[in-house]
């Protein structure tokens, strides 16, 4: 599959983490302006990408550094990347490639006729593969991926924020639709958290 290198280079300081905290709010409309593939690296990164590369740490904690929750994105305009969905690749920092397409209605349908995510520049979901947590944590597995899916989410809207740009988590949306959108089997693996991240 095709990979796309993501750099971690970004010219810019952004907002302290509590200018960030005071400014997040969640924004349902964006520009359509185009976003730099500088900027989608940026987020993922700092949301869910190896922070401490000696240790392997990310950007968010995770029970036991079982790290159950896998990213992707959903591409509708991102300088330099054709529309498509892509699988974030932690440990490389890089997108792989899934599907080619426009899914930009399909999303919308999934999402109970959400019409951001036909005009953010990229859905950001998070998907877990249970079993990663599970065999270490059995029943108190579940809430845990949860908290996980939770400090991502979080990670996201602040480093939007601090970017400038707009971020809006939603969990209303059909579960089998978006794991069949992403090549998720809603057993294994499903996606739990989506999120719209675009230029405002």
């Amino acid at each position: 599959m095709k990979r796309i290198h993501l750099t971690q280079e970004l010219a810019y300081n952004g907002l302290t983490v509590e200018k960030a905290i005071a400014n997040r709010r969640s924004q349902r409309g964006f520009t359509g302006e185009t976003m730099p593939l500088v900027e989608l690296s940026h987020l993922l990164y700092y949301s869910s990408g190896i922070t401490d590369k000696r240790h392997g740490l990310r950007a968010a904690p995770s029970a036991g550094a079982t790290y159950p929750i896998e990213v992707y994105a959903i591409v509708n305009n991102i300088e330099g990347l054709a529309k498509g969905t892509y699988h974030y690749l932690v440990s490389s920092h890089e997108l792989e490639l899934l599907r080619e397409g426009d899914f930009g209605n399909e999303m919308s349908r999934a999402a109970l006729q959400e019409r951001m995510f036909k005009q953010a520049n990229v859905i950001v979901a998070l998907s877990a593969v249970f079993q990663r947590t599970q065999q270490r944590y059995r029943e108190r597995a579940q809430r845990y991926i949860c908290f996980e899916a939770g400090h991502i989410a979080q990670n996201t809207y602040l480093i939007a924020t601090s970017l400038g740009l707009g971020a809006c988590a939603i969990g209303a949306f059909y579960d089998n639709e978006f794991n069949r959108l992403l090549g998720l089997d809603g057993r294994n693996e499903s996606v739990l958290y989506i999120m719209a991240v675009g230029k405002i």
